[in-house]
Parts: structure tokens; sequence; C-alpha cells
């Protein structure tokens, strides 16, 4: 009797891996809630379930919900002002596009296709918290001024809001009058926004006064544009060196 059920068990087994082909996810974990910039694209997906040698694939049903802070469902989702969703290459697989900040639940129900019984799976469900929009300024409108100097320029950046680091930030800096335009990557809150030796930012011939670096622009890690507080530029004085000659004698 023991070797029966164990046979039947065995075969049973056969039957099921034969008939059911399951490919694993392609995005990695991420912790829950997750945390995302508005305007910004991600993909989301599960294991992906077929049968029948592939002909007769599981059915997934997507749904995103409006939530409150605690992120307790207080609506549906609006196609085309919350988000919008796009199937991948398969339909367990959604490209989500988040339109506007808030709070959102991701809710999907997968089942068995009709001719496998319909047979519901496990739902699952994952926070998304949009926004609010991040900001980001200068911690100073002024740094320190300084004697002309070879070397880099550090200045010290004040975040707020929900923002996923590191932190692309598109600057613009004046040189004796003389503009120019970079993209630095802030990697973390604490970070200082650091102009390269190589531009030159704290050398100058001639006494500058109205030296300084402004900020344009600035995308979170998912591609979400941060908004700029007020104190975006940051102005200093570069004074010139004296220019001594030799000491000259009779």
């Amino acid at each position: 009797m023991t070797i029966s059920a164990t046979i039947l068990m065995v075969f049973l087994s056969m039957v099921y891996s034969i008939g059911q082909t399951t490919t694993a996810p392609t995005q990695p974990s991420t912790a829950n809630p997750d945390s995302v910039g508005v305007n910004s694209t991600h993909t989301y997906d599960v294991a992906y379930t077929t049968r029948n040698a592939g002909a007769a694939p599981n059915t997934y049903v997507w749904t995103i919900s409006e939530a409150n802070a605690s992120f307790s469902i207080t609506g549906a989702g609006v196609p085309g002002t919350d988000y919008t969703i796009a199937a991948g290459a398969d339909a367990a697989l959604q490209n989500i596009v988040w339109l506007k900040a808030g709070y959102y639940v991701i809710q999907l129900q997968e089942n068995n296709p009709a001719g496998y019984g319909s047979c519901a799976g496990t739902p699952q469900t994952l926070d998304v918290c949009v926004g609010p929009t991040g900001t980001v300024q200068f911690a100073s409108a002024t740094g320190i001024n300084q004697c002309s100097a070879a070397g880099s320029y550090s200045t010290t950046l004040s975040f707020s809001g929900t923002i996923s680091y590191p932190v692309t930030v598109n600057v613009k800096y004046t040189i004796n009058g003389s503009t120019s335009t970079a993209t630095i990557s802030i990697a973390s809150a604490v970070s200082p926004l650091v102009i390269p030796a190589g531009v030159n930012f704290l050398t100058s011939l001639n006494d500058d006064p109205g030296r300084s670096v402004q900020i344009t622009g600035a995308q979170d890690s998912f591609g979400g544009a941060l908004a700029l507080g007020a104190t975006n530029t940051n102005t200093l004085t570069i004074w010139s060196l004296p220019a001594t000659t030799p000491i000259h004698h009779n």
C-alpha cells in the first residue's frame, strides 16, 4: 500500500511538471512599499506559467488602486491620470508609468486557464509611494569667499520629500561672466555637490565677485523629476592672487 501510494505521488508529480511550465520573474525584488518618482516608468512581474506546451497560459489580472498613507485602499486608480500600464512580453509582466503623486496598491490575481479548472492562486499586493515629489536646493545661498586656488569646489545640498538616490543634478556655473553646464551625480542625502578640479571653479586671474553655481534640474534614480527649492543658486567671490614680481636690488 505504501509503495503504491508513493508511485501514485511520483506519477502525479510528473504529470504536473509536464503540464505546467513556470518562468521565473525577471525583476529584482524590491522593498514594500516601492518608492518611485512622478513620471517614472517601472516594470513589475511575477512568475509566468503556461500549460500544454505553452499553448494555454495562466491569466493575470492587474489592478491599481488609490490608497491613503497607511496603504488602505480608498478607491480605484484612474488610468491616464494616476498611471498608464502596458503588458510586456507576457501578461505576468507589466510596465507602469506613474503619473501622479500619491499612495497606490498594485493587486494581482493569477488563475488557471478555464480548461485547467480556473483555480485561483494566492492574491499578491505591492504598496507603491509615488512621491510626493522630493525637493532639492542648496543649504546656503552663499559660499565661502576665498582666494584663487586649484582644486574642486564642494557645497552642501538640502533634500526633502521622498527621494531615491543617487540623484542626478543638472547645474549651470558661471566663471568670470562665462557660463557652462554639467551633470553631477549625488550619492546620498548627505553627499555634497562637487564641481571637479578640472573645471577650475576656484581659479581666477581677476577678482570675480559673481562666481556661482545654479541648479537647473534634478532627477532621482527612478527618473522622477525633483522640484527645485528657492535656494537654487550658490554664489561666492574668488579673489585673484597678487601678481608679486621677483625681488629686485641694485
